[in-house]
């Protein structure tokens, strides 16, 4: 997203935030409505134009999304909406990405309300990993496999719904039926680091050659903690092709010190 729609999104999550934080607001109700218009910005383009025309005032988008949508949504859905075509955004594409954080954001919120965010995130790692191990079945539930959005989500139901919380699927339902050239894998760490941001944390994901144990993941959480500057998650799979070593990735900051990367560097160096 460009500055202006960064701005436009950071005030509708406040809005967001300030009418789940009531309690009165069913907060996966509103993560649907929001999914829902989230997909109608994406595929209806004369109705995404009209609620981000910039030669439109603020109140003509507004009154505009509360007499098209309104009748459709929860109120504090509304107002969410209400909040994002009242401002100016950078691409009117970004309307749709910036409606799925936000139901991303009253999934995990209710998550939150039931104690489970800790459970979710968790489960999501595992996923990953799962799914990063069986290449075949990736394929089968990203935009790279076979039948619609809904029949992979349907997939993704029957595989996973047995072993994970609601939320979870949920979200992983939307991550499968979202996912564009393949990316599942990362469409669902960014599902994670959503839920460690609502946790106060930044999340570390950390692939060694052999198992860590629990001393050496709780060094490394301090010391990662201490250079952040912040509580932090840290996710460990494992990856014999590493030889030795670990690859760390934070954000967007990546530490590769794996034997495996260092014997390509010796062997890229050599053949100059």
């Amino acid at each position: 997203m460009g500055t202006a729609s960064e701005t436009v999104t950071a005030r509708a999550i406040a809005v967001l935030r300030d009418a789940l934080g009531t309690g009165s607001v069913e907060a996966m109700r509103v993560a649907e409505d929001l999914f829902g218009l989230s997909d109608l910005a994406r595929t209806d383009v004369r109705l995404r134009e009209a609620l981000t025309d910039p030669a439109r005032t603020a109140g003509d988008r507004t009154a505009l999304a509360r007499d098209l949508l309104g009748p459709h949504v929860a109120p504090a859905t509304l107002d969410v909406l209400e909040s994002l075509v009242s401002g100016h955004w950078s691409d009117p594409m970004d309307l749709h990405d910036s409606l799925e954080v936000l139901g991303i954001l009253a999934a995990l919120d209710d998550a939150i309300d039931h104690d489970a965010i800790g459970t979710v995130e968790d489960e999501l790692f595992q996923v990953r990993q799962f799914l990063a191990e069986h290449r075949e079945l990736r394929n089968d539930l990203s935009d790279l496999g076979r039948g619609t959005r809904h029949d992979r989500a349907e997939l993704a139901q029957r595989i996973f719904a047995p072993h994970v919380s609601v939320w979870t699927m949920r979200l992983l339902r939307r991550a499968v039926g979202r996912t564009s050239h393949g990316r599942l894998l990362s469409t669902i760490r960014r599902l994670e680091v959503h839920a460690a941001r609502l946790r106060g944390r930044h999340l570390v994901t950390v692939v060694s050659a052999a198992p860590m144990s629990t001393a050496q993941v709780a060094r490394l959480r301090r010391i990662v903690s201490s250079r952040l500057g912040s509580d932090v998650t840290v996710n460990v799979a494992v990856d014999p092709a590493l030889i030795g070593g670990f690859r760390l990735l934070t954000g967007d900051t990546a530490v590769d010190s794996s034997i495996s990367t260092q014997v390509g560097e010796l062997r890229r160096a050599l053949a100059r």
